[in-house]
């Protein structure tokens, strides 16, 4: 039950999808998506004290899981790129969401939802702009589609 279409954004360390270069996988063990698209996701790899976003550090709010968002733009402030490339990347995922624990609270330093959820949502309000759903199973969330953007556009 209950899964849906969230945007995940995260670092980009090669050339996947650019002109000429086609899309075949790069080798790079740091190349967060390439790694997601060859293997899922990982809750393991995640950051629990926080993570570089447009130059500054964000705490995790719900602690260490894997964050998406209904808000497109909100998940491409997470996207990086390791080398020069117009483009940056964003996957579309599918998500079980299952029953979600709905908060405008931050809860930093979790590693699961409170008991009888299965994942976390951040409703916008006074800590976020915009929504957060945050799941802490791997098997929770599989990349669907890779969408590449001129970033400077």
């Amino acid at each position: 039950g209950n899964e849906q279409k969230l945007w995940h954004a995260t670092s980009r360390r090669c050339k996947l999808g650019d002109e000429g270069r086609g899309l075949q996988l790069c080798a790079d063990a740091k190349c967060s998506l390439c790694q997601i698209i060859r293997t899922g996701f990982k809750k393991s790899f995640s950051l629990d004290s926080g993570m570089h976003v447009e130059s500054f550090l964000t705490p995790s709010r719900f602690g260490k899981g894997i964050y998406t968002s209904t808000t497109s733009s909100k998940a491409a402030g997470y996207s990086e790129n390791g080398r020069a490339s117009k483009y940056k990347a964003i996957l579309l995922n599918n998500v079980v969401v299952g029953r979600a624990y709905e908060t405008n609270e931050v809860m930093v330093g979790s590693t699961a939802p409170p008991k009888h959820f299965n994942s976390v949502c951040g409703l916008p309000g006074s800590a976020l702009k915009y929504d957060e759903t945050c799941v802490y199973d791997d098997d929770a969330i599989r990349p669907t589609y890779l969408i590449l953007y001129d970033a400077k556009a």
